[in-house]
C-alpha cells in the first residue's frame, strides 16, 4: 500500500485511548448521581434490603460525612432495629480498627446550640476509631435554646453509657455559665440541671453529681435524680 494514500481511522473504537481524568470524572459524576438516586429511596422508603444501607453507609465512611451517617443509623435501627454501625463493625473490623490519621478528630460546636447543631455519639464514636483523639470545642458557645439543652443532656448520655471519651475544649466555661443560671431557679430551669447531671456521669464524677443533686433537692424541695 502506498503510505501516500494509507487513511488513518480516527473515529474507529480505540483509535484513541481516552483521557484517564475524563474517564475518572465521568466514573465520579456516575456515581454522585448513584448515590443521590439512593439516598432518596431510602430516605423516602421503608427499605429493609440491608445492602443498600452498608452501600451508602460505607460511602459516608470513605468520604467523611460522618453526619450523614449518623442519620442513616437512626433510620436503619428506626425500620430493622438493628444498629448499622454494629455490623459494619463487625463485618469491617480493620476498617474501623485502623487509625490513619495522625491528629484528632475535631468537632467545633456552634455559637448556638440547638438540637440539630450537635453530633452524634455514633460520630464520636467513629472518629475515636480513625484518628488519635476527638476534641469537641465549646469555645464559640453563646447561646442554647431550650431543645438544644435536652439534646445536650441526651447526648451526654449516650457518651457516659457507650464509654465514650471525647476531649472538651473550653467546656468548663460553659457548664459554669448553666449551673449559675441553674441555681437562680425558675421556670424552665430543669433542662440545665439534666444537662448538670448528663455532664457529670460522662465526667464519671460521682462527688460533683451528688453536690449538685443536694443543691437541686434544696432549691425544688423534690429528691433528686439518682446516680444510678
Amino acid at each position: 500500500m502506498n503510505a501516500n494514500n494509507q487513511l488513518l481511522d480516527f473515529t474507529s473504537p480505540g483509535a484513541i485511548p481516552p483521557d484517564p481524568a475524563e474517564v475518572v470524572q465521568r466514573v465520579v459524576d456516575e456515581t454522585r448521581s448513584s448515590i443521590q438516586t439512593l439516598e432518596s429511596l431510602l430516605g423516602n422508603e421503608r427499605v429493609e434490603n440491608e445492602a443498600g444501607w452498608k452501600l451508602l453507609a460505607m460511602f459516608y465512611l470513605a468520604t467523611g460525612r460522618i453526619n450523614d451517617l449518623a442519620k442513616i443509623e437512626e433510620q436503619y435501627k428506626s425500620i430493622t432495629g438493628i444498629s448499622l454501625s454494629a455490623d459494619l463493625r463487625k463485618n469491617y473490623t480493620q476498617w474501623f480498627n485502623d487509625k490513619t490519621t495522625g491528629g484528632p478528630v475535631i468537632f467545633e460546636i456552634p455559637r448556638k446550640i440547638t438540637a440539630t447543631s450537635l453530633p452524634d455519639s455514633m460520630a464520636i464514636e467513629h472518629g475515636l476509631t480513625s484518628a488519635d483523639s476527638v476534641l469537641l470545642d465549646f469555645s464559640r458557645v453563646q447561646e442554647i435554646d431550650n431543645e438544644g439543652l435536652k439534646k445536650l443532656a441526651r447526648f451526654f448520655s449516650a457518651l457516659a453509657k457507650a464509654g465514650i471519651k471525647p476531649e472538651l475544649k473550653q467546656v468548663d466555661r460553659f457548664i459554669g455559665c448553666l449551673q449559675h443560671k441553674a441555681e437562680k431557679g425558675g421556670e424552665g430551669t430543669c433542662a440545665l440541671w439534666d444537662v448538670l447531671f448528663a455532664y457529670e456521669q460522662f465526667r464519671d464524677n460521682r462527688e460533683a453529681f451528688e453536690e449538685k443533686a443536694i443543691k437541686f433537692a434544696v432549691l425544688y424541695g423534690i429528691s433528686p435524680p439518682s446516680w444510678e
